[in-house]
């Protein structure tokens, strides 16, 4: 059974809290090298979060390992188990059971005093992070997932008629040492809000706009994902790096036009009129789509 379009939105409004290590794997995977097989945990601790009422998620890696404090386990999994080509798997993962989406928990997860160093070099962390999480969920999930390519209805992220919108980031200057300079460090500050670990930053910006600082393409793809009704792939053969404003998006169901009539001023638009302003657009497609499939998960046993 396929997540439906409400479970998608309630993934990444949480993930949209969670601090820029928790999406260390997901968006470092393709630079990453393989972990070495069998890495596991030295210790899990493992217990349900049972407090109401409305509170930030956290999920972040750590010098000793990984902590998870008020988090569905969803993202845990979406941690552990990316797609090959990179990005997420937001809206593909199918036979996800409600209490994996909805059920927060606390998980402590330590590693070994031998695995120390690797897990502190950033080169070696993500895969590490991967492999390790994987473990646990097959010792304490008793998960068995299988990766399936299906040919699935997908909108392609496509150049707007008249062209792009939006400036390449500039990148900051070279420092002692560098022979270029660094893609990922933009010479404009940060805005305020999430940073992404690819490089790009999600924050507030002027008249209620949602400022989006140094950000690929496939990683705008992969946020624009939550608020769609199928998957968002780019194909715009951007490469480079962009900063621009835009206004936050409706659930949307496909490219569409904002009607004739006189439309709510305080409504969120739909996303092909949110995308048209900047200069893309979006363009029904069929693609092969990696898909995650749970055969078996169980609720772990809390320690």
């Amino acid at each position: 059974m396929r997540n439906p379009p409400a479970r998608r939105t309630t993934l990444l409004s949480l993930l949209l809290f969670i601090p820029a290590t928790a999406l260390l794997a997901a968006a470092q995977q393709s630079a990453a090298p393989p972990a070495a097989p069998g890495k596991a945990f030295d210790v899990v601790s493992i217990r349900r979060n049972l407090a109401l009422g409305s509170r930030a998620p956290n999920l972040t890696p750590s010098p000793n390992g990984f902590r998870v404090i008020h988090v569905p386990l969803a993202l845990v999994l979406m941690t552990a188990y990316t797609p090959q080509a990179g990005g997420m798997f937001l809206n593909s993962i199918d036979n996800m059971p409600e209490w994996l989406l909805h059920e927060t928990y606390d998980i402590d997860a330590r590693i070994a005093d031998e695995d120390r160093a690797a897990w502190t070099d950033p080169r070696n962390q993500p895969a590490m992070l991967q492999q390790m999480l994987q473990s646990m969920f097959a010792n304490r999930f008793k998960l068995v997932v299988h990766r399936q390519m299906k040919e699935n209805s997908v909108y392609e992220l496509v150049i707007a008629k008249g062209g792009i919108k939006f400036a390449q980031t500039t990148p900051a200057p070279t420092t002692p040492g560098q022979t270029k300079p660094d893609p990922t460090t933009p010479a404009q500050p940060r805005p305020d809000g999430l940073s992404l670990p690819d490089g790009g930053a999600i924050g507030p910006g002027p008249n209620g706009l949602i400022h989006m600082s140094n950000l690929s393409m496939q990683m705008l793809a992969t946020v624009l994902s939550e608020k769609s009704d199928r998957p968002i792939v780019d194909n715009t053969g951007l490469t480079g790096r962009y900063t621009f404003d835009i206004r936050q998006p409706q659930q949307d169901r496909g490219p569409s036009t904002t009607p004739d009539a006189s439309p709510d001023p305080n409504a969120n638009p739909a996303m092909s009129d949110v995308l048209k302003a900047i200069g893309l657009d979006l363009k029904p497609a069929k693609q092969q789509v990696e898909f995650l499939i749970i055969d078996h998960i169980e609720r772990p046993t809390e320690n």
